[in-house]
């Protein structure tokens, strides 16, 4: 991330941006991801491998949406992911189903053209639910929840008439929360009309997260990606 930064940073323009009008930007996107990696139930251990077609066969309810609101210099946003699944396929011995809340925080700092740096928090809550064909396992549960410190940056740039690329990458947890939290999301958006594009690009999230031990053990180490397709209004 940081040989990433100095290149961005290098190449933007180093011009302080503008104070401006406040504005504000929505923006309600879909996912379709995969997730690989392992989860821990009171110290009993779930594979989570789940492909996009699991997901989208398996998915009980879902909501994705980005806000912000900025002068150029300065921008406040929140993006807030939840999604409901079943995250192990039925014919493991013992399957996991999961349900996770992300929320976001985020405060960007404009230091040269198209180039910001973030500071935030990132809120997550995981629960997981232990099916199996033994009864011991069968039927457990446990849910967590924590807060992660993220660092990062978010290069916008434009790339030829209505189309701009962007890309958010952060690091987090630093073993305050997670032991490791990554995020990378780069966007292309087509302008259609005032205000408004559409985006279309890819999102990777990995999560390193354990507490407790022996039968109060708990554990999320899973890696989440896939594409993402929305939409955004500017006002």
């Amino acid at each position: 991330m940081a040989g990433a930064v100095a290149l961005l940073a290098a190449m933007a323009a180093p011009v302080a941006a503008q104070d401006g009008g406040w504005q504000i930007v929505l923006q309600p996107y879909l996912m379709v991801p995969a997730m690989t990696g392992s989860a821990a139930v009171k110290g009993f251990d779930a594979d989570v491998d789940v492909g996009r077609k699991d997901v989208v066969k398996n998915l009980n309810i879902g909501f994705l949406g980005y806000v912000e609101v900025t002068n150029g210099r300065l921008g406040f946003a929140v993006d807030t992911n939840y999604m409901d699944l079943d995250a192990t396929p039925d014919s493991a011995r013992i399957s996991a189903n999961s349900s996770q809340l992300a929320v976001q925080p985020m405060l960007f700092y404009r230091v040269a053209q198209w180039f910001d740096l973030m500071l935030g928090a990132r809120y997550n809550k995981i629960s997981l639910k232990l099916e199996s064909d033994l009864e011991a396992v069968d039927g457990l549960k446990r849910s967590k929840d924590w807060m992660d410190p993220i660092a990062g940056f978010r290069f916008q740039g434009p790339l030829g008439g209505a189309t701009t690329f962007s890309l958010l990458a952060n690091i987090g947890g630093f073993g305050l929360g997670s032991d490791l939290a990554l995020q990378v999301k780069p966007m292309l958006s087509f302008g259609v009309g005032s205000g408004i594009s559409i985006d279309a690009g890819y999102q990777l999230a990995y999560m390193d997260y354990e507490s407790g031990s022996g039968r109060d053990r708990f554990a999320y180490d899973v890696l989440t990606h896939g594409p993402l397709l929305g939409v955004t209004f500017r006002f």
